[in-house]
């Protein structure tokens, strides 16, 4: 008998131990799993018809999620018999809708030194002949997150961007943060390379001619710079937790399979050190942080959170593993930025007010309605600086269907702390203080959106005064933009890359000292 995915018109043979996953994922049907499949997202919920006793129990995790007769988690139900047919349909949930993508950073205008150029016919990349002159040279930039893709499509003459990209990056799928990504890869990082090449494809097909692409230049962390390359992100997963190399890399699009002319290059920036990459580097060039008398820090505050801090003198930098907790991901109400996402939350008077994207029915609460929950929870002192509710009541309802609880707050407790702990460890290294700190630039989508004022009510900014914050929108884009068209920008980027100093946070002597100090919301103890 066979599994039958209705809604597909698609079916393969039952075989007893496999999982509703493991044929969602043979017979191409895309669904999300971000925490690799094991039980704790709850996003691969199905509805499953079949004869009693046809699939295993329900397992604890399941529990967690699922309250009927008629649903289940993907991952977790395994085939028991295969003597009569199991139907599956996929449940319509928020997460399919599509996700708000911050695409631009601020742009800079600097001067042009592209690699390519044109010698009166032909293109050349550099003393190379690369193809015939066909009416344009195009380049693109690409930042490659951890949740989500950005691109600019770049004359390369003028150093203009013609158009922008974005989406979901489809390693979604296969785990919501690096580790998990990590884990993946030790049996399909095959399948995660192709994911991520065949999505950067598609974007590019959809911008231009992909003929006339005769340069790419990539950003990421180190987990997606290396698996977009093609290297193995295995040293990653274990002690002492560094890339292969972390020089920049650079391959043909022929080589990777890429939608451009075949002799364009693909070039990744610089690594920092173990989870601090390119992307990182890139904010660096595109704040021109490196350049400054001052001190500054930037953050980018994501499931796998960078903070640099310095100026013209020196550089250190980190990596904290915040979790997508700000992403939606492990909060029941939570979601990411979609239509519907409740994104600003206030409480007047006892009464709840929010705002949602686009104004739509209300689906969930993204990162920045959540930051605007904790804040107005805690200044009404609905909950104390624990994170526990004052009264009896173990949850707060926001709206219909859409509450937060203890152990929402707990995972959100911990995500903040891991951010705050990163910014107070770069310090205390660098030896300044606060108030020395001249600018605090967010970059990143997340740090785009959130209401700053509440981000440093409860603790996942530093206590400074609002004008020294700087929003800086899609910095790591707009570095590697400037990386693409000038020689200078990019020899900064490999130079400046050598003079940070990594710092990593578990090493320190003092670090569980100062995650105590950090744990829970400090102003409300």
């Amino acid at each position: 008998m066979n599994i039958i995915f209705t809604e597909y018109g698609k079916e393969a043979e039952l075989v007893k131990g496999r999982t509703i996953l493991f044929y969602l994922q043979e017979l191409g049907i895309d669904i999300n799993y971000s925490c690799g499949g094991e039980g704790k997202c709850g996003e691969c919920l199905v509805e499953v018809e079949c004869a009693p006793g046809a699939l295993t129990d329900k397992t604890e995790a399941e529990k967690e999620f699922i309250h009927d007769d008629i649903h289940r988690l993907a991952c977790q139900a395994k085939i028991l018999k295969t003597d009569k047919p199991v139907y599956v349909r996929l449940k319509s949930i928020p997460y399919l809708r599509r996700l708000y993508i911050l695409e631009s950073g601020e742009y800079k205008a600097i001067p042009i030194e592209p690699f390519v150029h044109i010698e009166g016919e032909r293109v050349f990349y550099e003393s190379e002949d690369i193809g015939e002159y066909t009416g344009g040279i195009n380049g693109i930039a690409l930042d490659i997150g951890t949740t989500t893709l950005a691109m600019y499509l770049i004359d390369l003459e003028t150093g203009a961007v013609l158009s922008v990209s974005s989406r979901e990056n489809p390693q979604t799928k296969y785990g919501n943060n690096v580790i998990s990504r990590i884990e993946f890869a030790r049996k399909g990082q095959e399948i995660l390379e192709r994911e991520i090449r065949n999505a950067a494809n598609k974007m590019i097909a959809a911008l231009t001619n992909p003929d006339k692409i005769y340069e790419i230049v990539v950003v990421g962390n180190p987990v997606m710079r290396d698996l977009f390359f093609g290297y193995s992100v295995e040293s990653l997963g274990k002690s002492p937790y560094e890339p292969l190399s972390a020089n920049a890399v650079s391959k043909t699009a022929k080589e990777l399979g890429l939608e451009a002319n075949p002799k364009a290059i693909v070039y990744g920036l610089p690594l920092i050190g173990s989870f601090v990459g390119a992307d990182a580097l890139a904010v660096v060039l595109a704040t021109d942080m490196y350049k400054s008398v001052k001190i500054c820090m930037a953050i980018d505050i994501g499931t796998n959170t960078e903070i640099v801090l310095g100026n013209r003198d020196r550089l250190i930098a980190t990596s904290c593993a915040a979790g997508p907790a700000f992403e939606g991901a492990g909060i029941a109400c939570g979601i990411g930025s979609v239509s519907g996402a409740i994104k600003e939350v206030r409480i007047e008077n006892g009464e709840i007010m929010y705002k949602t994207i686009d104004d739509d029915t209300p689906v969930g609460v993204c990162g920045s309605g959540l930051i605007d929950v904790l804040a107005e929870l805690l200044d009404k002192r609905i909950i104390n600086g624990r994170g526990k509710f004052q009264g009896d009541e173990k949850e707060f309802k926001i709206a219909e269907g859409i509450s937060i609880s203890e152990k929402d707050i707990d995972q959100l407790n911990l995500a903040k702390t891991a951010v705050s702990v990163g910014i107070k460890v770069l310090m205390d290294r660098y030896g300044v203080e606060l108030e020395k700190i001249d600018r605090i630039f967010l970059a990143g989508g997340f740090g785009n959106f959130i209401n700053t004022e509440n981000a440093i009510r409860i603790g996942l900014l530093p206590s400074v005064a609002q004008e020294k914050v700087k929003k800086v929108g899609n910095a790591a884009i707009e570095g590697a933009r400037q990386a693409l068209i000038s020689k200078t920008k990019r020899a900064h980027a490999v130079a400046v890359a050598k003079r940070i100093e990594h710092i990593k946070l578990e090493e320190e002597e003092n670090f569980m000292e100062i995650f105590v100090s950090e744990l829970y919301f400090q102003k409300y103890l």
